[in-house]
């Protein structure tokens, strides 16, 4: 009698669980999010110089993801301007989602002319 009760109230724990994530409407790879500043992406590219190599969240519309494995992509910055998310390193592979909303952890880093963010931590909503 004990058993059934016990897998009666896991099985419920379960469909709870699968109910809130799919209510949430949100996809999370990588470690859970820590307690890092959240920097609006278009102070971001205003002036990257005071964010480079420091943990900060940003978010945006994922305007281009890498069509093989959803590795990296392009969030939408102001006027036309676009910063690269690299995953690649943390998460080799990501599900699509092109026009979906990312929040990523992560750092930006100089690339090339310009700089890059370099994410460990994603959820699409």
């Amino acid at each position: 009698m004990r058993t059934r009760i016990l897998v009666a109230l896991v099985l419920m724990a379960a469909v709870l669980a699968a109910f809130l994530v799919f209510r949430s409407g949100a996809d999370h790879h990588g470690h859970a999010f820590r307690e890092v500043p959240e920097v609006p992406l278009p102070s971001l590219l205003a002036k990257p110089g005071d964010y480079l190599r420091k943990e900060v969240r940003i978010q945006g519309e994922i305007v281009r993801q890498c069509p093989s494995a959803g590795c990296w992509f392009f969030l939408k910055g102001p006027e036309g301007k676009e910063l690269k998310v690299e995953m690649g390193d943390t998460l080799p592979k990501l599900p699509q989602n092109l026009g979906r909303t990312a929040v990523v952890e992560g750092q930006l880093i100089p690339f090339g002319d310009g700089v890059e963010f370099i994410g460990t931590a994603v959820e699409f909503r």
